[in-house]
């Protein structure tokens, strides 16, 4: 008998595992689509050593539907980074909204760094997917992220990558 259940609850896990679709979805964020909304730099006691808060907030002109046909409408980004000469992690989180309303949240972390001072900064980072609301219910994922900004300007440009299922 115990045989047979645990060969039934094999069975029903394959099933669930194999009913579940990767998806692999890519956008960007462009330079006019985004707005720091706040940050706060405090300079410490080193010479060229930040710490830094910011919100950034990105509206989504771009209509790139993903596996399950909806569209990123809206994200909100709120982090922090720990800079010495401009240089250094970052991390953070993330609430994507999207067309019908469901929601994916993440975290963040990468690197960001300031290479010979040019203009804009790189960053090259990964995110979680932590949970989700509505389609997203039961999410679960990890994505890449790589792009160039510039917190004085106020410039950003990403480029994301999500691979998820639910």
């Amino acid at each position: 008998m115990k045989i047979l259940l645990i060969t039934i609850y094999a069975f029903i896990f394959a099933l669930n595992l194999a009913s579940a679709k990767e998806c692999i979805y890519t956008y960007e964020t462009k330079p006019e689509e985004s707005k720091y909304t706040k940050q706060f730099s405090i300079d410490t006691d080193r010479e060229g050593h930040s710490v830094r808060i910011f919100s950034l907030e990105s509206t989504y002109k771009d209509k790139n539907k993903n596996c399950e046909g909806l569209s990123l409408v809206k994200s909100y980004n709120w982090g922090y980074s720990d800079y010495i000469n401009k240089n250094g992690p970052v991390k953070g989180h993330v609430t994507q909204i999207y067309s019908d309303g469901s929601k994916i949240f993440m975290t963040f972390e990468g690197t960001s760094q300031n290479p010979g001072g040019s203009k804009n900064f790189t960053n090259v980072g990964f995110v979680k997917i932590i949970s989700g609301t509505g389609i997203y219910k039961n999410i679960s994922g990890y994505g890449l992220n790589k792009g160039e900004f510039n917190p004085e300007t106020g410039y950003s440009s990403f480029q994301f990558t999500l691979k998820y299922t639910k």
